[in-house]
């Protein structure tokens, strides 16, 4: 068993703690924001193409309707459309399949309520349980490789297949699938990394620029390290967009690449079976704090300070 400490010695390292959050919490925030500019704010509304030129960008939407502004930042999801536009590239289809559910405080077994990010990893499976919102709620995540072939998409899960892939796990572990009374079921694809995510006036952040599989835990600080950035690079080339696209795009494609070729091994770890599952034991086993904190500091060692390429600021 492997166990990384979060405590001071964590936040004394890494100048700050460890933390996860519901993401419609993230979302409403990041909502909550955007209508505090006093901009305007469209919703349901997909963009279908791009068209730019030297003073500006024109986003022509479903409705027909052209929408005009000096730049486009194309936040738009792992089925982006702006990276379509300009990348075209296709999905690679992970064959892993997720199940996701969030469980109440007074349904969750009280043996397990830890205030921890806790996995438990077997041959071809593992599961993921952590609380939300001040233990009110309990954040459920299991991921098996899947018998059949599997198509990139959402849909409603079945508790019996999740059942199916969990018969010889130990039973404090498989009390978790008998929880959720409604399951989403997600069949995962990432995407190659690139290195071109800006293309003029016009740019890619978050999953649209780097899509990747969840066995990191990144996906969202990612996009948040996106922003930051972007807002540094906007700021010290006094807001020339393509100086500054061209500065966050060198700044982030080298570290959202590790995190996705990072996730890929790491789903492969947790997954390890026969004589691969011993070693990664013991690679795990007796692992001081430290030596966790060392293999984590490329991760967590990121700040505002170090975000841009050298010699950039």
């Amino acid at each position: 068993m492997g166990k990384i400490p979060t405590g001071e010695a964590f936040r004394q390292r890494f100048g700050n703690p460890h933390a996860v959050i519901h993401r419609v919490d993230v979302h409403l925030s990041l909502l909550e924001g955007a209508q505090e500019t006093g901009r305007s704010n469209f919703t349901s509304t997909r963009m279908e193409r791009v068209e730019q030129d030297d003073t500006g960008v024109t986003v022509f939407d479903q409705k027909g309707q052209a929408h005009r502004g000096l730049a486009l930042i194309g936040a738009d999801g792992v089925k982006s459309v702006l990276r379509a536009q300009y990348v075209n590239d296709p999905p690679r289809i992970t064959g892993h399949v997720v199940y996701r559910a969030v469980v109440d405080r007074a349904d969750f077994p009280e043996n397990l309520q830890w205030n921890a990010a806790s996995i438990w990893v077997g041959p071809n499976c593992h599961l993921v349980h952590y609380p939300l919102r001040g233990g009110e709620q309990y954040n459920v995540v299991v991921t098996f490789n899947s018998r059949k072939q599997e198509e990139w998409g959402v849909t409603e899960g079945s508790k019996e297949e999740v059942q199916s892939y969990f018969q010889g796990i130990c039973p404090k572990a498989r009390q978790l699938i008998d929880l959720p009374k409604s399951w989403k079921r997600w069949a995962t694809a990432d995407r190659e990394p690139i290195g071109q995510w800006s293309f003029g006036r016009t740019t890619l952040l978050g999953d649209a620029a780097h899509p990747t599989t969840q066995y990191m835990a990144q996906g969202a600080c990612m996009a948040l390290e996106d922003a930051v950035t972007l807002g540094e690079a906007l700021r010290v080339n006094g807001n020339d967009f393509v100086k500054a696209f061209d500065l966050y795009q060198r700044s982030r494609v080298a570290r959202t690449a590790r995190i996705v070729l990072s996730g890929r091994e790491m789903g492969r770890i947790y997954h390890a079976k026969g004589v691969e599952r011993l070693v990664r034991n013991e690679l795990w086993k007796g692992r001081s704090p430290e030596r966790f904190y060392d293999a984590m500091e490329w991760l967590y060692g990121w700040n505002v300070k170090n975000c841009l390429a050298p010699g950039a600021a």
